[in-house]
Parts: C-alpha cells; sequence; structure tokens
C-alpha cells in the first residue's frame, strides 16, 4: 500500500475536520492580540496562520509567531509548551498523556518547563545555539519568538497530536510561572493517510494541560504555576512603595 499522504488545502481540511469534531473553527493566524493586566499591557503576541507539513509519508503542521513584552512586564518572558499525541517522543509518558515539549528524553533539551533551552548546552553535552533561549530574542530583548514544525511519519495507523502553547512570565528567584495566554494547535492523520490541521484557538490561560499536579510530577516540587497576572505585572511606584515600607514592618517586627 502507498504510505504518500493524501494532502488537503488548510482551509478546505479544517472545515471538514471541523465539521465533525470541533465545530464551526477557522483557521487562523494571531495578529496584535493584547495582552493585559488590570488594564496595563503586558505583551503583544503574533501568529502566521498556520500551514501544512508534508514530505512523502511525513506530515504535521508549521507554526511560527512572536511575543513582544512592554515595560510593565515582570520577569522573564517564556513560551512554554505541553503535547498530547498518541505517538508521543523523547518522552517516557505514556500515549494520550500531556507532556513537557521537549521531553526529557531528547538529548537536545534541558531540565526546564519551557520551550526554547536555557543553557546553550543539551543533555548530551552538545552545544545547540538554535534551541538556546538567548538566540530567540530580537528588538533589544524584548521580543521572543516561537517557531515549531511538529510532524510524524504515517504508517497506516490514525495519528493524533495537539499542542497547548503558552505565553509565561518566570520569576527566577523564586520559580514563579505566571501564565497569561494559552493557545492550542495540532494535526490529525487517517488511517486512510488524510492530513488535517488546526489552529491556532485561544484557550484560557493555562489550558488544560498545564497543571501544577503536570509540572510537580515532571521537575518535582521547584516551580509555581499561576494564572494570576498580578504576577507578570511590575508594581506601580506607589505600590512598590507600599511593599517595601510594609517589608520593613515585617522586619521590624521580627526584631522585636
Amino acid at each position: 500500500m502507498s504510505r504518500a499522504l493524501a494532502l488537503l488545502s488548510a482551509a478546505v481540511v479544517l472545515v471538514a475536520g471541523s465539521a465533525s469534531s470541533l465545530g464551526a473553527v477557522a483557521i487562523q493566524g494571531i495578529v496584535d492580540r493584547e495582552i493585559k493586566c488590570h488594564g496595563q499591557l503586558l505583551a503583544t503576541i503574533n501568529f502566521a496562520t498556520p500551514t501544512i507539513y508534508s514530505n512523502g509519508a511525513t506530515g504535521g503542521i508549521t507554526v511560527s509567531g512572536n511575543a513582544t513584552k512592554t515595560a510593565n512586564f515582570a520577569g522573564e518572558i517564556r513560551w512554554l509548551q505541553m503535547i498530547k499525541t498518541n505517538q508521543p517522543l523523547n518522552t517516557a509518558t505514556p500515549a494520550g498523556t500531556p507532556y513537557f515539549d521537549p521531553g526529557e528524553l531528547d538529548p537536545t533539551g534541558n531540565d526546564y518547563p519551557f520551550y526554547w533551552n536555557e543553557d546553550l548546552k543539551g543533555r548530551d553535552g552538545n552545544n545547540y545555539p538554535n534551541l538556546w533561549v538567548q538566540n530567540k530574542f530580537s528588538n533589544g530583548g524584548n521580543t521572543l519568538a516561537f517557531s515549531d514544525q511538529a510532524k510524524r511519519t504515517w504508517s497506516g495507523a490514525a495519528i493524533d497530536w495537539t499542542a497547548e502553547l503558552s505565553l509565561v512570565c518566570w520569576d527566577k528567584t523564586t520559580n514563579e510561572i505566571g501564565v497569561l495566554w494559552t493557545g492550542s494547535y495540532g494535526f490529525n492523520i487517517t488511517a486512510g493517510g488524510l492530513l488535517t490541521i488546526n489552529g491556532i484557538n485561544e484557550l484560557a490561560a493555562g489550558g488544560t494541560f498545564l497543571t501544577q499536579a503536570a509540572i510537580d510530577q515532571r521537575f518535582g516540587d521547584i516551580y509555581t504555576v499561576s494564572t494570576d497576572c498580578e504576577h507578570c505585572l511590575v508594581p506601580s511606584p506607589g505600590t512598590a512603595s507600599v511593599l517595601a515600607f510594609a517589608g520593613i514592618i515585617a522586619v521590624r517586627r521580627r526584631r522585636r
């Protein structure tokens, strides 16, 4: 039997796939999506319209975009992605269970929950400058890029692959991770070799994959995950003064 994928255009595929599973959903990118906290602009997100990837019997989806932070953004800006698929790669996580991307067995990855590597070196000791987060910044360090070309090779069995991608802030001192935005995208290949793609669909911040239990299971008691946007908001001067004064009072009370 031929293993060449039967490909349809993204628009036609999405309409057909939506009718049976997701309802009326249009394939789309994201243009100047403003992320605010208490009326203060923290970041702006942009994504190109996802496109089909195909190469013989291998098919998937290509996604690219970026997030630009403002002066109101507190902490480090990062992308965090989790995957749910019936064909997991580079992980011991069972099929159908969400896992952090990259997986814990990926030799090119680091032991952090974020999409891009925090260290230049991967687990195998080699340098991966194309995966290092410091090489993904532009615009004076304010814009962080995202790109993914997720794919699987079809061999006659159905394949499903879904990612939930989150824009987060990270406090390196406390290891608090604040989730500001989450969107999903993915692809499916039927047993007959028909490839469809979907996304980018905006979800409630944190989605359904990223939970405190999930991050504790993978990384231990290191990170705290919250969807409270205040973790990512630089305090106003008045608020900062109040916090500083409260800290002084607390220290004096402890010294009594």
